[in-house]
């Protein structure tokens, strides 16, 4: 059907949802390949960040699959409270039922899911620029074994390589990145191409399936 030209996000149910749902990353590199859009947003259940996160928190194949093919990670920092204090009530609106316009900072850091907050957390910074994170993420953030390389990062400079690497990224465009065809006619060296598309965290094309933790 797809290799047909069947579209992948005119359903009323999101194709690539119901593949993040099963855990199959085959029917999901399928999807993505042929176009499906990676920063969907659930009708029922919105979310301030991309629906699909939230079925890739506990698998780390699935998670970096979705950021290489170009999901919007700066929108899981972008918190409008910052250095103030977060309500305490945050169960409110994560129930099974509503979820509005719910920040990342507060879906990570609930007590189910906060132990996974650091290696999330760290594997979201291979994919953006400078990015600063809200009072209430980097106080749950401290208590993770990772902290120390998470802040490591964010107090100091990226690299050149990697700002590049945005920047192209940026100036292509989600679907070009995902067609093969199209990076066969970019006029750069072979390991260029695979640094731009993050193939060295394609756990998926490395058949590196051990990836939940």
């Amino acid at each position: 059907l797809l290799n047909a030209g069947a579209l992948p996000n005119q359903d009323p149910i999101n194709c690539l949802q119901v593949a993040l749902r099963m855990g199959n990353y085959e029917l999901m590199n399928l999807l993505l390949r042929h176009g499906a859009n990676v920063n969907y947003f659930c009708r029922v259940n919105t979310t301030h960040f991309p629906s699909a996160l939230q079925y890739a928190l506990k698998d780390e194949v699935m998670l970096r699959m979705l950021m290489n093919y170009g999901y919007d990670v700066h929108r899981c920092f972008d918190c409008p409270q910052g250095n103030s204090s977060h309500s305490q009530y945050v169960t409110d609106g994560w129930t099974s039922t509503v979820i509005k316009d719910t920040m990342f900072c507060e879906v990570i850091t609930l007590s189910w899911l906060k132990h996974l907050a650091g290696k999330v957390v760290r594997i979201m910074l291979d994919y953006v620029d400078h990015v600063n994170i809200c009072w209430k993420l980097e106080a749950v953030l401290k208590e993770q074994d990772l902290w120390p390389d998470i802040n490591l990062i964010l107090t100091n400079p990226r690299s050149l390589k990697h700002l590049c690497r945005l920047k192209i990224r940026e100036c292509m465009g989600r679907l070009r990145l995902r067609c093969p065809v199209f990076m066969t006619f970019l006029p750069l060296p072979n390991c260029l191409k695979d640094y731009i598309l993050y193939k060295e965290y394609d756990l998926y094309g490395q058949e590196n399936f051990l990836g939940t933790y």
